[in-house]
């Protein structure tokens, strides 16, 4: 009894966690089709029409910063940036999809969009937080009600500058960033419970005891549990599939088999 006492006195004393934002998520596919086009190909809004079309539950876009006009664009190239669509237009084709929907694909599964910096710029980084704002009703990091939001952006590539610039309690209200641990930064006020909603990108090929230890929060490379998104697979979605990995990179030739796969 005299120790329960001490630990209960002790427990009081602890001051309680000050949490500065929370996210809110649905629960995740068993693997999430990430759809992503090649990079010798040019990338068009009906690209992620005919993808979400197809039951993609996340989307990649490659995002660039177009000084002619001051808008950021979707393109994995620096060339033909004209003809390329902003970000804006590819982050409302996702609503006009979904419909009255909670979750994107109907399916009651959360839906990430996955945004890929290809480049170090203080233009692209306010670009993208100005447009994420405008829509940041529709994040899971924007949640303050417990109820979950069915979209959550990843935010990827040249992202360092990204969190260098943009102070925290903006950035954890817009997006996950991959590879940051945010322990003690960001509540899981999920219903269901899951892993994690962190994230980390690591390149195809890979072993599976990385995706293990990864997944346990054993990885020597950094510290934290993580989803595993691994990119660069083409032609090899069935053996990430395999390894455990809980998100994989398709192109347009690919999406209907790994949608496939993905099913329960």
């Amino acid at each position: 009894m005299r120790w329960a006492c001490r630990i209960a006195a002790f427990l009081a004393a602890v001051p309680l966690q000050a949490w500065a934002a929370s996210i809110c998520e649905f629960p995740h596919p068993r693997l999430v089709v990430q759809f992503h086009p090649s990079a010798r190909d040019s990338f068009s809004l009906s690209d992620i029409d005919q993808a979400l079309g197809k039951g993609v539950s996340a989307v990649e876009l490659d995002l660039r910063w177009r000084a002619s006009d001051g808008v950021v664009v979707c393109s994995h190239s620096r060339r033909d940036l004209e003809r390329r669509p902003t970000l804006e237009q590819a982050l409302d084709r996702v609503p006009v999809f979904q419909g009255a929907s909670r979750t994107v694909q109907r399916d009651g599964f959360q839906f990430f969009l996955v945004l890929d910096f290809k480049e170090r710029s203080p233009a692209l980084y306010d670009g993208v937080v100005a447009a994420l704002r405008e829509r940041a009703a529709r994040w899971s990091t924007s949640c303050d009600d417990g109820v979950p939001r069915g979209v959550t952006v990843i935010a990827s590539g040249a992202r360092a500058g990204l969190m260098a610039r943009i102070p925290a309690a903006t950035l954890d209200s817009l997006c996950i960033v991959e590879g940051m641990d945010y322990a003690g930064r960001i509540l899981d006020r999920s219903p269901e419970p899951r892993r994690t909603f962190q994230w980390v990108a690591i390149q195809h090929p890979m072993e599976r005891g990385r995706v293990r230890s990864l997944h346990h929060g054993t990885d020597l490379a950094g510290r934290g549990a993580f989803n595993v998104r691994v990119y660069d697979a083409h032609g090899a979605i069935e053996w990430c599939a395999a390894s455990g990995v809980d998100a994989v990179n398709a192109d347009r030739g690919e999406i209907v088999r790994a949608v496939r796969l993905a099913r329960p």
